[in-house]
């Protein structure tokens, strides 16, 4: 009976100490000087001529279902309730094309990074392998590595920071599952919309969360295009005779029936043409 007693009256005076510690916390001033919350904007470049036989660095740029999603995109963006503290894009035609029409809606002048640039890491789909150079996959995973660490850390002070990188698929997808700790192999597993938006926001502990994922409120399903088919209300492209989808549209997955802006590029017909 003795034993038991001292040990009722040890974890009494145990949690009388945490008691007592918890009290004095308390009263005492909540440091903020880290507080602030980082907001890293991930958007994807709109669509493009991908039919364009130059490099993506002088060719590839968007047509005009692409400058129509990039403004309405832009328009979304201008009307947020918040500030950007930066806007940066990759080197590739399509992103710096998409950024600048950004960037005249919110007044601001890109920046450019080749870090953001698009390239394929290494994945769970070996198809994705064929057409790279040795050793391309693995510079790809380097380079996202030091575009990750660079841009999805800490605000680091009392206020928060929202950052707009314009950048592609390959690259989002990849800094998504980094984020949520994922098997990074896995990032083919996830479709993103053009001219889509994707947020992270990094607490000052550095724990990383997805806020939003490939958002496209601001595009009518018509004027949607994604890789693949998307989230299931965007119709399938056309097809021809003997069933299959013509052109651009079978090589990019394209949302059917496109808006006028789309025909200059897709070179098809609308459904309402005899």
């Amino acid at each position: 009976m003795k034993r038991i007693v001292t040990m009722t009256l040890a974890a009494m005076m145990a949690i009388a100490a945490v008691t007592a510690a918890q009290a004095q916390n308390m009263g005492a001033p909540r440091d903020t000087a880290h507080a602030g919350l980082r907001f890293v904007y991930l958007i994807r470049h709109a669509w493009y001529d991908g039919a364009d036989p130059r490099d993506e660095r002088t060719g590839k740029g968007l047509d005009s279902l692409g400058r129509a999603q990039a403004a309405l995109l832009a328009d979304r963006l201008s009307h947020l309730p918040v500030t950007f503290n930066s806007l940066v894009s990759s080197s590739f035609t399509r992103a710096r094309e998409t950024a600048d029409i950004i960037g005249g809606a919110i007044h601001m002048i890109p920046a450019r990074d080749s870090g953001l640039s698009e390239c394929t890491p290494p994945s769970n789909r070996p198809d994705y392998g064929r057409g790279q150079a040795p050793g391309e996959m693995d510079s790809c995973q380097a380079k996202l590595e030091r575009s990750f660490a660079r841009y999805v850390r800490p605000a680091g002070g009392p206020t928060d920071l929202r950052d707009l990188l314009v950048c592609h698929g390959n690259v989002i997808r990849w800094m998504v599952t980094r984020a949520l700790g994922l098997d990074t192999h896995v990032w083919p597993n996830f479709d993103i919309g053009n001219a889509s938006i994707t947020v992270l926001v990094v607490r000052p502990d550095g724990v990383v969360r997805l806020a939003a994922y490939s958002d496209t409120g601001h595009l009518p399903a018509t004027a949607q295009t994604w890789t693949g088919r998307g989230a299931g209300w965007s119709p399938p492209p056309p097809t021809d005779a003997r069933g299959r989808a013509p052109g651009a549209a079978r090589r990019m997955g394209v949302s059917m029936p496109a808006p006028p802006a789309a025909y200059d590029t897709l070179k098809q017909r609308k459904p309402s043409d005899k």
